[in-house]
């Protein structure tokens, strides 16, 4: 099993799989997989790049994923199927994120990122990603110091991304699970929950719901006062009313909030054996939809403006 790879400053990656015998279905399958990368990093940095300006601690950010042939069970096997001269490549680069301006394709690879030879890293194992945190580390302080991130093409071309403000979240995909989670700094979503959500705006409302847990600290509160059935529901419902807030500054319908719970609702909730720590989908839809009122009212108030630092 392949853990998340890890994207440059603000966003994420997804997991590996053991190769088949076939080399043209194994490539289908790496490729089926940055598909998925690429989708969660595209609507995930539209949600944070739209709502930085709100964010107390933004961060700069240019939507690169990285990915590390090391990390699979069979490096060679993928350094042949993507046809990689290095371990270290490009997973995706976020539509509309600098790295996605520059035009770098998945699977060029690199053989230095922020002033790190790849070529003097340290020797990985499947399934060992310290590789990609210590790139990634690299990356972020960089772009911390300096506002850009340098690269090495193994071709010789040396690339210099300047970095945009961003909310300061991660994300990733995860092979199995039809789940999405917050973990602070990382949104994690399983693939199930991915396919279960063709429609890219039904998506941006899954990511939005775990980044308002992000945005709101609500890992670090709970972590803090305990994490009662009573505690945990408030911060539910807090992530659900900022819902339509993140989505609209994203560009996204607020009422996709809506739709979401529609779609997710019905197959997921468990009536009266529901976990005590979440209301009824349809007493969330309610809560959303009264927020999307207080929403448009604060719109109206600001030119347009959905200022979630003021008026939630």
């Amino acid at each position: 099993m392949r853990r998340p790879a890890a994207l440059a400053a603000a966003l994420l990656a997804l997991a590996p799989v053991a190769a088949p015998a076939a080399e043209p279905d194994f490539r289908a399958q790496l490729l089926a997989l940055q598909a998925v990368d690429a989708r969660v990093q595209d609507v995930g940095w539209r949600l944070i790049r739209g709502n930085a300006a709100y964010c107390r601690n933004a961060v700069p950010a240019i939507g690169l994923l990285l990915q590390d042939a090391a990390g699979f069970d069979d490096p060679g096997a993928v350094r042949q199927a993507l046809g990689l001269t290095a371990d270290i490549a490009v997973e995706a680069a976020a539509a509309g994120s600098p790295a996605g301006r520059t035009g770098i394709r998945p699977n060029t690879a690199l053989s230095a990122v922020a002033g790190q030879e790849v070529a003097a890293l340290p020797t990985a194992k499947p399934g060992d990603y310290a590789r990609l945190a210590s790139l990634n580390d690299r990356l972020e302080a960089q772009l911390a110091e300096h506002g850009l991130a340098t690269f090495a093409l193994t071709d010789g071309t040396v690339l210099t991304i300047g970095g945009e403000l961003a909310c300061p979240t991660r994300f990733e995909v995860l092979s199995k699970g039809d789940r999405a989670a917050a973990e602070g700094k990382r949104v994690v979503i399983g693939r199930k929950l991915l396919e279960a959500l063709p429609e890219d705006e039904l998506l941006a409302a899954a990511l939005a719901h775990e980044l308002a847990h992000n945005l709101l600290g609500h890992r670090a509160r709970l972590d803090e006062s305990g994490r009662s059935w009573g505690k945990v529901r408030a911060t539910e419902r807090e992530a659900d009313r900022l819902m339509p807030w993140l989505l609209a500054n994203a560009g996204y319908p607020p009422e996709a909030a809506i739709r979401f719970f529609e779609r997710w609702g019905p197959k997921h909730d468990l009536g009266i054996f529901s976990s005590p720590d979440h209301d009824r989908w349809q007493t969330r839809i309610k809560r959303i939809a009264a927020e999307i009122g207080r929403l448009r009212a604060a719109q109206a108030k600001r030119a347009g403006a959905a200022d979630w630092s003021r008026d939630f």
